[in-house]
């Protein structure tokens, strides 16, 4: 019993530091991802720069008659690829609005969770999440991005 009290007493002056460094992160990872939506609303090719390299991009596409694709590219790919559609997705007016951002750090990495809606195709994808680590510079990139997209338009 005193040994479990001496664990508790032990513990106990971590829990508010922890606390705090959770919501710090929290609200940290928050405000890169405004920065995110921000950057993706004003077509900003600049949204690139938020992708590690070596970041896994995972889309999971759906076709009306039933096929199924999945596609995988690295960070780089995906930059790369950013830069040379978002001029296009200017003249589309393609863009995403998210809500019920969730928000959850485990280890380095924090899970930025949402419903992302198409305003294009008029869709709203539930599966939408995106990973971030920070960096030795203290700031973030995205690491591991995952969407789900559909072909057709539901407008």
């Amino acid at each position: 019993m005193r040994f479990v009290q001496a664990i508790l007493i032990l513990a106990l002056p971590l829990a508010p530091a922890d606390v705090s460094a959770q919501t710090a992160d929290s609200s940290a990872a928050r405000a890169f991802f405004a920065r995110y939506v921000a950057l993706g609303e004003a077509y900003d090719d600049k949204v690139a720069r938020l992708y590690s390299d070596r970041a896994v991009i995972r889309s999971y596409r759906r076709y009306p008659h039933g096929l199924e694709r999945a596609i995988e590219l690295s960070g780089s790919q995906w930059k790369r690829l950013l830069m040379k559609v978002m001029p296009l997705a200017k003249a589309q007016a393609d863009r995403s609005t998210f809500s019920n951002i969730e928000v959850s750090t485990t280890g380095g990495r924090t899970k930025i969770e949402a419903d992302r809606y198409s305003v294009r195709k008029c869709y709203t994808d539930t599966g939408y999440y995106m990973l971030i680590e920070r960096q030795p510079d203290g700031g973030y990139l995205i690491v591991e991005e995952y969407s789900e997209t559909q072909p057709q338009s539901n407008c």
